[in-house]
């Protein structure tokens, strides 16, 4: 079993904003055009109901109360 340290809330939070981030580069053809089209359905498919940045940060700040 991998022990990883304890996360901060901030942390967490940069996580998660760094995580759609990443989600929304893999879809982008013209930042990263060699990711294959089953990889870029997957992460649209993901990105769907994930709420936009500025909605985002608030949503967790709250959850981690911050």
């Amino acid at each position: 079993m991998i022990r990883h340290p304890i996360s901060t809330s901030q942390q967490k939070i940069d996580s998660m904003v760094a995580t759609r981030d990443f989600l929304l580069r893999l879809t982008n053809v013209k930042q990263e055009p060699r990711i294959p089209r089953e990889v870029r359905r997957e992460a649209r498919t993901l990105l769907r109901h994930y709420p936009p940045k500025r909605e985002l940060k608030p949503i967790l700040e709250k959850e981690f109360k911050i």
